[in-house]
Parts: structure tokens; sequence; C-alpha cells
């Protein structure tokens, strides 16, 4: 008798883990410094028109994959035809690569996180000496001077890389009834967090500024290729397409599941969680030009500078004391942990479930490998030098890794595949 596939709880805890997969740091940092530089305002009518055009139609891709063939993406791929079955091994290769730098972000952020809550019990914040960018740099990172200088071995970093694996390991070990009981706090904490960031964000002085700065519409963006390209790279890296995580999700759901509405669902609450992000940002960084009499446009307001420098900033003149900045700190880098273990486990997930359809090694053997290989891989961005190669690492694997696979999915699936063929596909799951 063939194994019987395990199965979510019910449809919300899939619904959760799609949408915990697809809102990551990305949302935090990527979205509102995008939508900054691509015209403000004016940003959000490519950004919809990606999200309609590409980012939900290959959602409803690959829930239907997984959802119909019952399987990884590599399982799904090769159901197509055995000459594709590399199309889903690329995709989920790709997001591990990712999950071993992913990961460093998030022990970056364990070691803020704990230098935040000693603060909680007296002392100040451990940047405000220093400042936020050059205690990043020098203490957190202890940057070298170029990639091949690889400098000290940065053991807080190695500690907190260590306690995301442990996460991972013990969220995904034991099936996805395990993950889905794991969302259904780690989901809605965040939201909540980012909540009570927003509504502190908009009560300080200079939040107006900040914002203008993120809504105003520069219209002469639009004619700019650059402003589209952003919009479709923001579409697909959000939503965790091409990654393989998804095809994995959907396929612990019978074949009767509504694809269309599970894959709008996930899209807006995505979408949604991002815009709200841009508020908590860039009301304080708004904040943050009035209290250090710095333009608004003068402060840098994207990737890693912004959760590591340009917040920690901002939180530290703050009004209401060391204890209440120590609080804020506390929330906001526990909101990037559990943002980012959501969607770094999520990776490991669909790298499992591929590698258990393949040779059929029991689950928890297969996630200790993964884990503790992984552990191992990323020690190489836990030296001086670290940075230089997660900068390296992730132009290769975002822009030619990822936004290949997004296009040999749509070819595929588009032109390859007899219209008539995927609409039965797609008629046997709704």
């Amino acid at each position: 008798m063939a194994e019987q596939r395990e199965r979510w709880a019910s449809r919300p805890a899939f619904i959760m883990a799609a949408v915990g997969s697809a809102i990551g740091l990305g949302n935090v940092w990527r979205f509102p410094g995008t939508a900054f530089n691509n015209g403000g305002g004016a940003f959000f009518i490519p950004y919809f028109i990606a999200l309609m055009t590409a980012g939900i139609p290959l959602l409803i891709v690959e829930y239907g994959l997984g959802s119909r063939f019952q399987g990884s993406a590599p399982r799904a791929y090769r159901k197509l035809g055995a000459k594709y079955e590399w199309i889903g091994w690329w995709a989920v290769l790709v997001g591990l690569v990712i999950s071993f730098y992913y990961c460093v972000i998030l022990a970056w952020s364990w070691v803020y996180l704990w230098g935040s809550i000693k603060a909680m019990f007296g002392g100040a914040l451990p940047w405000v000496e220093k400042t936020a960018d050059p205690y990043f740099k020098e203490d957190i990172l202890r940057v070298t001077s170029e990639p091949w200088e690889f400098g000290e071995f940065v053991w807080p970093t190695v500690i907190g890389l260590a306690l995301t694996w442990i996460a991972i390991y013990f969220s995904i070990a034991k099936g996805v009834l395990r993950v889905g009981k794991i969302v259904m706090i780690t989901v809605p904490l965040p939201l909540l967090i980012l909540a009570a960031l927003v509504v502190r964000g908009i009560t300080l002085d200079g939040a107006a500024d900040g914002l203008a700065y993120y809504l105003a519409p520069d219209w002469a963006k639009l004619a700019e290729p650059k402003t589209w390209l952003a919009a479709y790279g923001q579409v697909f890296f959000s939503l965790s397409v091409g990654w393989g995580i998804l095809i994995a999700y959907a396929s612990y759901m019978s074949r009767k599941t509504d694809v269309t509405n599970n894959a709008l669902i996930t899209s807006f609450a995505n979408c949604g969680f991002s815009f709200m992000a841009g508020f908590a940002v860039f009301s304080t960084v708004g904040y943050l030009g009035v209290a250090t009499s710095t333009p608004v446009g003068d402060i840098k307001a994207t990737s890693f500078s912004l959760a590591f420098a340009t917040y920690p900033t901002a939180i530290e003149n703050m009004p209401g004391g060391a204890t209440m900045q120590a609080v804020i700190a506390v929330g906001f880098f526990l909101m990037l942990l559990t943002l980012g273990v959501d969607s770094a486990f999520s990776i490991v997930e669909a790298v499992s479930t591929s590698m258990y359809d393949k040779f059929r090694m029991k689950r928890e053997t297969l996630v200790k490998m993964l884990c503790f290989g992984g552990f191992i891989m990323g020690l190489i961005f836990c030296f001086g030098s670290g940075l230089y190669w997660l900068d390296i690492t992730d132009h290769f694997m975002n822009d030619y890794g990822l936004g290949l696979i997004a296009l040999v999915q749509a070819v595929l699936i588009g032109w390859l595949i007899p219209r008539d063929e995927f609409k039965r596909i797609m008629d046997n799951i709704n």
C-alpha cells in the first residue's frame, strides 16, 4: 500500500504557513526602500500590475502543481515530464543556498535582541555609546577591508546562527502538523508588533515628512524601465515564487483545495504587510530626520543599514527614556526574528520534502542533516569578511537564480504545456 501523504491540520494552517513564508525580512526593509527609490506612491502602479500579471498567476501555478501532483517541486516537474525534473531541483537548491546566509542575518538579530533585553533591566542600548552604524560594522560584523581578508571569527554571530538553525529544526522536524501549530503564533505576532510600531511611529515629530517621502508620487519614474523591473523583482522576491516552497506546502493539501482563493489570500496578505511596514519605517525615518537635523532623503532606508543602523538610531532617539527605548528595540528585533525564522524554515521544508520524495529517507534524519549542513555552510559568513561574501552570494542567487527559474517556470507552464491540458489539471483541483 502506498504511504499516506501527511496533511495540514486545516486550511487556515496552510494559509498561515504560506503567508509566513511569503512575509519575511524583505517586507520590512526591501519593499519600503524599493518604493522610495522608484517613484514613491507612483511605484504602487507597476507593483500591482506585476502582482496581477505575474505574481498571482505564478502562485496559482505553484499551488496547482503541488496540490495536483502531491509532491515537491522536483516530483511535480518530473510528473510533467522526466526531462523537467531538474527545474524543481534548481529551485530548491537556490533556496537552500539563500538559507545559508539568510540565517546569518537572523543571527545578527539574535545579538541585537539580547543586547536590547539586557537594556530593559538596566543600562543603555549597546549601540548608544558608539552610535548604531559604527556599532553594526565594528562590533557586530567586525568588517575587514576586503573579501579575501577574512579577519576574526565572530563568536556572537556563530551563537546566533546556531540558535536559528535549532529553531528551524524544532519547527519542521515533526512535519507539517507542528509547522501548522507554530505559524498560528509566529505569523500574527509580527503583525501585532508592526501595528504597535506604526502607531508609535506616526505619533512622532517628523512622521509626516517621512511618510511624504514614502507616498509622494514621482510620475516620471513610470517611464523608466528599472522601475518596472524593480516592481516585478519585488513581487517575485516577496511571494517566494520560484523557490519550490509553495509547491511543497501545497502538496500537503488535498487535490480538491481551492487553489485560486488560497493564492489571492496569500498575495494580498503579503502586500498588505509590506505596505504597512512602509508606514512603520518611514514615519520613524521622518522622526530621525528631525531628531538628528538630517534631511529625510539623506537617511539610508534600504537593506541591512535600515534594520541594523537606521532603525536602531531612531530607537535611541525616541522619547520615553531608556527603558521604553529598550522595549521598542526588543519588539523590533523580535519581529525580525519571527518574520525571518518562518521564511527560513519554509525554505528548508521545501528541500527536505524534495529529498524525502526522491530518496524516502526518515524525515527527522533529513532535517538534521540539512540543519547541521546549513549551520556549517553559514560559518563562512561569520568571519569579518562575511558581509562581502553575503552580498556577492545574494547578488548571484537573486539576480540569476530566482529570476531565471521564475522565467523558466512561466515559459514551461505557459508555452510547453498545452492550454487544454493545463486547464484540465486545474479543473481537477477546483
